[in-house]
């Protein structure tokens, strides 16, 4: 490993907020998502800065704009890589059927705080600038969408971020679910935890997520996520047998290392909660900071797969797609010189655009890890 830089001067925190400024101009005019970091997460970031200097290290990556972002775009980035929007039904922002046998509900656009790497930023720029629609009347057209729908099994609430609603409109949701003919299991996807433990320091809410028996899948992206009163609130949920999983991006100079991946997993098998996938970032517009080549991440998947045992190689590496979720085995051609791999599945096939390998600079895992 590398040493660590030394932390830069004072001068370098003015050039973070000539980023921060020229970010928020950037967002306007590319509906991004603007920067929201609560007060929590900035205790860490502030952490992070004192030792590997303002702007380089991970948790700030997750977070804050780097100089990246504003570098020459790829190409051949769109703005909805999964196709959400043409899976929504008529007259609602809020269900997604893309999956015979789920639904995705977006109750709330609102997250806890902002990823600078999020994959949905074009749906929830959209909703914001549409406003908040109620929950009571998304929630109407979801169980008429499920009457019309009865092949579906499984509800998955995501957003936005469903662990910011209120504990009534949380609640609401999960009872009136709980209460139909044909019951559904529920998934809630959240990334709140991360941002703001307090938020789950209500014992009713953790209560009602028992008692809804739901699967609640973190996005953990980082082993420094994982502070002790993050763990506080995990073991928490666990005393009330609530079933805990994770998935998260893979994310350049955030955890695109084996040593990070590794760390990553095995603090949260400590803590009970099993990783279910390693996802692929997307194509999506002004993705390029995050992004590597799939040469990259099949490499972390072998290097993984070599180095740990299976209860840590067994999580799957899983790019979401226009037809679905694929995977490697999925790949059918590969042109390296174009950057065109194209993936099949179930009769379906669909041409990734791959990240352009010289712009694909690994984090040094020295900054990564800076802790040791």
């Amino acid at each position: 490993m590398s040493a660590l830089p030394t932390p830069a001067p004072a001068a370098a925190t003015a050039a973070g907020v000539d980023l921060d400024a020229r970010y928020d101009a950037l967002a306007r005019t590319e509906r991004l998502l603007p920067v929201k970091v609560t007060a929590f997460y900035r205790r860490k970031l502030d952490e992070e800065a004192a030792a590997v200097g303002p702007g380089v290290g991970p948790l700030h990556r997750t977070a804050r704009p780097v100089a990246e972002r504003f570098a020459p775009a790829v190409g051949d980035e769109v703005d909805d890589w999964v196709d959400d929007r043409s899976n929504m039904p008529t007259g609602t922002a809020a269900i997604v059927h893309k999956y015979p046998d789920r639904v995705l509900f977006m109750p709330t656009s609102v997250c806890a705080g902002h990823c600078q790497y999020c994959f949905r930023q074009d749906v929830l720029t959209d909703a914001h600038a549409a406003g908040r629609t109620g929950v009571s009347a998304e929630l109407d057209r979801l169980v008429d969408h499920l009457a019309a729908h009865p092949g579906v099994t499984e509800v998955i609430l995501s957003g936005g971020d469903p662990m910011t609603l209120p504990l009534r409109d949380l609640a609401a949701i999960l009872t009136r679910l709980a209460g139909l003919p044909r019951p559904p299991s529920i998934r809630i996807h959240t990334r709140t935890l991360a941002f703001a433990p307090k938020t789950f320091a209500d014992p009713a809410k953790l209560d009602l997520l028992a008692a809804a028996d739901v699967r609640l899948v973190h996005h953990f992206v980082h082993p420094y996520e994982i502070c002790d009163e993050v763990a506080a609130v995990l073991r928490e949920l666990r005393r009330r047998d609530v079933r805990m999983y994770n998935h998260f991006p893979l994310i350049r100079g955030v955890n695109d290392h084996v040593a990070v991946l590794d760390r990553l997993i095995r603090r949260l098998d400590d803590e009970r909660v099993r990783t279910l996938s390693v996802y692929v970032p997307e194509p999506i517009r002004r993705s390029a900071p995050f992004r590597l080549s799939l040469k990259r991440v099949f490499a972390l998947q072998d290097a993984l797969t070599e180095t740990t045992p299976s209860w840590i190689n067994a999580v799957r590496f899983t790019l979401d797609s226009p037809i679905g979720k694929v995977r490697r085995d999925h790949v059918v051609a590969w042109d390296e010189a174009a950057r065109r791999v194209t993936f099949a599945r179930d009769g379906r096939r669909f041409v990734y655009p791959d990240f352009p390998p010289d712009r694909d600079v690994p984090g040094d895992p020295a900054v990564m890890l800076w802790r040791g």
